[in-house]
């Protein structure tokens, strides 16, 4: 869905309301990361498993492909620099926003504290940022506050729910510091949800019931992102539906343990990292082919803002098939950079020692016979 937000044309899949609110599925994306991350390090941190160590494998898994794609970024600024951007684009090289500066602010994941006029270089690493920070915290507080993590949790997430609705529309713009705010309210929410799921036992509540369950909160989720209506009350409805869907107990839920469907999982975060590059360098290609064919497939527009590309030809055709080169393109980053980067980090820690009697957390961490679900670390 971010994907397709990011993708412009004159057809119905991305002019439709559901695809222009669905920014806010990032918030889903906090949710989850703070349920998966409490599943594999909660009770690790809160019985003295090392912050640093905990920090450097989080490092390890985001931050190799954040800076692998900036180095392709920059490459591409200094190819525009030397030769030109044969027309494809009216912006200047390594201007906003992608100056220099913030460069180093998003090498240094600090671009959402920097007061930039918008999100800079790779976009979505705006949410990356988010997220470092936001663990860093969350470490801290889990080992100087174990036996009050609830309450902290909550706390923590009704003040950044209170900034977010009283700082109104303007907070929900990506290139703020208010992202930090939302960060720290899903992932909070995660936290809450993880520790309900952990000491909960799910009643059999029957295929059918389960799956009526499961319909309605997917239906609820998506209703809400289409009205794009009171955002700050859309992580509640995120971490209620993780909740429900930890049971794995409905058809929908079975559905999503599919290999395709976990292929996608295993994947999403290179999805997320690479896809604003690929979409840009795709609809590149497809304008290069409509002036070639004397039939343009491609409206270009050019402003002060940037250059924007807008599918004309088979819009909700192609925007497909741009989605799918975009996961093409994810499979080959997670083999070659994603995967190997965290391996090596986990390699390189495990040398280093245990730092308490808790064993280095994987991504794929068990959790207990009673819990339901195993933890993956999305994206």
């Amino acid at each position: 869905m971010i994907v397709l937000f990011h993708l412009h044309s004159t057809g119905r899949v991305t002019n439709s309301s559901l695809v222009h609110n669905s920014w806010m599925f990032v918030d889903f994306f906090f949710v989850l990361s703070g349920f998966v991350i409490s599943c594999g390090y909660l009770e690790r941190l809160r019985t003295g498993y090392s912050v640093g160590k905990f920090m450097l494998l989080r490092l390890g898994r985001v931050y190799p492909l954040h800076f692998a794609i900036l180095a392709l970024f920059l490459a591409m600024e200094i190819v525009g620099a030397l030769v030109g951007t044969a027309g494809l684009s009216h912006r200047t090289p390594f201007s906003d926003p992608r100056t220099l500066g913030e460069l180093a602010g998003s090498l240094a994941l600090v671009q959402i504290f920097c007061g930039f006029p918008s999100i800079v270089w790779n976009g979505p690493s705006w949410s990356i940022a988010a997220e470092v920070w936001t663990y860093l915290l969350m470490a801290v507080l889990f080992r100087a506050l174990p036996r009050w993590t609830a309450p902290m949790a909550a706390a923590l997430a009704i003040s950044a729910g209170l900034v977010l609705a009283l700082a109104g529309p303007p907070a929900w713009d990506p290139a703020t510091a208010y992202s930090f705010a939302r960060c720290i309210l899903g992932f909070s929410l995660g936290v809450l949800a993880w520790m309900l799921v952990a000491r909960m036992r799910w009643p059999a509540l029957g295929l059918l019931p389960a799956t009526t369950l499961e319909l309605i909160a997917t239906a609820a989720c998506i209703a809400m992102v289409a009205a794009g209506a009171v955002p700050v009350l859309a992580p509640l409805l995120f971490a209620a539906t993780v909740i429900l869907f930890a049971a794995e107990q409905g058809l929908i839920s079975r559905l999503l343990k599919l290999r395709p469907f976990l292929l996608l999982g295993t994947l999403s975060y290179s999805i997320y990292m690479v896809h604003t590059l690929v979409v840009a360098r795709s609809l590149d290609v497809l304008s290069l082919v409509g002036t070639s064919l004397h039939h343009p497939l491609i409206e270009t527009r050019f402003n002060t803002g940037g250059t924007l590309k807008i599918v004309t030809f088979a819009p909700d055709l192609m925007v497909f098939v741009v989605l799918g080169v975009v996961v093409l393109v994810s499979a080959a980053t997670y083999r070659w950079i994603e995967a190997p980067a965290r391996d090596a980090s986990r390699k390189w820690l495990s040398r280093k020692g245990p730092s308490s009697q808790a064993p280095i957390a994987t991504d794929a961490a068990p959790v207990a016979d009673r819990d339901p679900i195993a933890a993956t670390v999305p994206a």
